[in-house]
């Protein structure tokens, strides 16, 4: 975490979307399909892959072996996802961030992790958003923001500072973004240059 972000850091990642135009041409054209989690962690150690997603996460073994050893991915599960939990964090290992739980009372497996269990908090209010969720374990808080569009740099720094003085002190706080990669650089940015990033250990 940054000496100058007591109150807990902040890092930024994408919410996982081969469907966005943006996201489509962040990859070279002649990258195989399957090396594209590797060339995302090239940039960004975390990755969240939403609910809509979990069927390929929990029937394709090929999958779970793509993600690189640097990679941390976190999935949104949907309710009564137990037995699949299990077994994909067996197979995952140290590359899997936790699981997103749909709402606080949703059953997670005994056996899990319970750092790996992120439940639903109360939605935080955050200036240029057009939608803000938020999960914590307890250590660390997990959001998922659709940040309103064609924001410029100083409104990005005024989210980025909103988001940063709603955060629950003492804790670090990692933000995925449903925008594209040009917008996350932008982000990404402006947290070190304003002392507010939180370096994963």
């Amino acid at each position: 975490m940054s000496a100058e972000a007591p109150h807990g850091g902040l890092r930024v990642a994408a919410v996982e979307d081969d469907e966005n135009p943006a996201w489509r041409s962040f990859y070279p054209e002649d990258l195989p399909a399957d090396w594209r989690l590797a060339y995302y962690a090239h940039f960004w150690p975390d990755l969240l892959s939403p609910v809509d997603h979990w069927p390929s996460w929990a029937a394709d073994d090929c999958r779970l072996q793509e993600v690189p050893e640097e990679l941390r991915l976190y999935l949104e599960v949907p309710a009564r996802a137990g037995a699949d939990c299990l077994r994909v964090a067996a197979r995952l290992g140290e590359r899997l961030g936790g699981f997103l739980f749909p709402d606080a009372a949703a059953e997670a497996p005994l056996s899990l992790e319970p750092a790996k269990v992120f439940r639903r908090v109360e939605d935080p209010v955050v200036a240029g958003v057009r939608s803000a969720q938020a999960w914590t374990n307890g250590l660390e808080t997990v959001l998922v923001l659709e940040p309103e569009t064609g924001l410029d740099p100083r409104q990005w720094r005024a989210l980025l500072e909103s988001l940063h003085a709603a955060a629950t002190p003492g804790r670090d706080t990692l933000a995925f973004l449903r925008s594209g990669p040009r917008e996350l650089e932008q982000a990404q940015t402006i947290l070190r240059l304003g002392g507010l990033d939180w370096k994963r250990d």
